[in-house]
């Protein structure tokens, strides 16, 4: 803050004054030097009576007793308005720096919560980079998930086709064999006395009669599993025994199932001489 500087009243009047002065002295010393004369001898010398003019002189002190008290009234004056207006100003600015602090405090406090708060958000937005990484990871592993599965599925359609083409190479022989077998099987039926029955996908059970002299309609029947690669008769009437482990460990070997029919033929009959 500025303040205006106080002006100091003008001097002119004091000059003005000083001036009257001066030529007041001058004309009272050309009345003494008028009114005087050289004394010729001491008898001549004499004092002669000189007139100050006093009521001029008290005239013009008044004067300037009341220049000078109006003098220092107008400065007193003055200083008084300069000093209001300074504390009025000072006033003004401690009430402009009370609010200045306030602002600067409000300011504070909300720096303060503005800084809170993107703490917050940056933790917030940390968590939320995480969670997309995890997902974009998680879509990652799925992704690589589902091409090994398509290439698994892939695998298992190419194995699938493989053992269907086998399957329709076996079934195409399988017909074949049928076909030439048939005529066969009903010679064997014929002169055997055989017949057959499946009792399950995968197993027949083979029936022959005219095999007890006494009894020819007495059967004797085994029931064999064709379905492994390995033959397996898992019901025999009547039991054969160790004979019935020999032929089917050579069926297996030779891979010969008419020559084994007959056997097994030859061994119940052999089984009913013995009874």
């Amino acid at each position: 803050m500025y303040s205006t500087p106080l002006r100091t009243p003008s001097s002119k009047p004091l000059r003005d004054l000083s001036i009257n002065r001066v030529n007041n002295a001058g004309k009272i010393s050309n009345n003494i030097n008028e009114s005087s004369t050289i004394p010729t001898s001491p008898n001549d010398f004499t004092f002669k009576k000189v007139e100050f003019n006093c009521e001029e002189n008290k005239q013009k002190i008044i004067l300037f007793e009341e220049f000078l008290n109006n003098y220092v009234n107008t400065a007193k004056n003055n200083l008084s308005i300069k000093k209001q207006q300074w504390q009025s100003s000072l006033a003004l600015d401690r009430g402009n720096i009370t609010r200045y602090t306030e602002d600067i405090k409000s300011l504070e406090k909300k720096q303060k919560d503005l800084i809170t708060t993107l703490e917050k958000e940056k933790k917030e937005l940390y968590k939320i980079q995480t969670e997309i990484s995890n997902l974009k990871n998680e879509e990652l592993m799925k992704n690589e998930r589902k091409n090994t599965l398509l290439k698994q599925i892939e695998t298992v359609k190419k194995n699938i086709q493989k053992q269907r083409d086998v399957l329709a190479e076996k079934q195409v022989s399988l017909e074949l064999q049928l076909s030439k077998n048939e005529p066969e099987l009903k010679l064997f039926e014929d002169r055997l006395a055989l017949t057959m029955e499946g009792v399950r996908d995968d197993a027949i059970t083979f029936t022959f009669t005219c095999v007890y002299e006494n009894d020819s309609s007495r059967p004797c029947s085994f029931t064999i599993d064709v379905g492994e690669t390995k033959y397996t008769v898992f019901d025999c009437n009547p039991p054969l025994d160790q004979v019935l482990e020999e032929l089917v460990s050579h069926l297996n070997s030779s891979r010969d199932f008419f020559s084994f029919i007959k056997r097994m033929r030859q061994a119940f009959r052999k089984k009913a001489q013995e009874a």
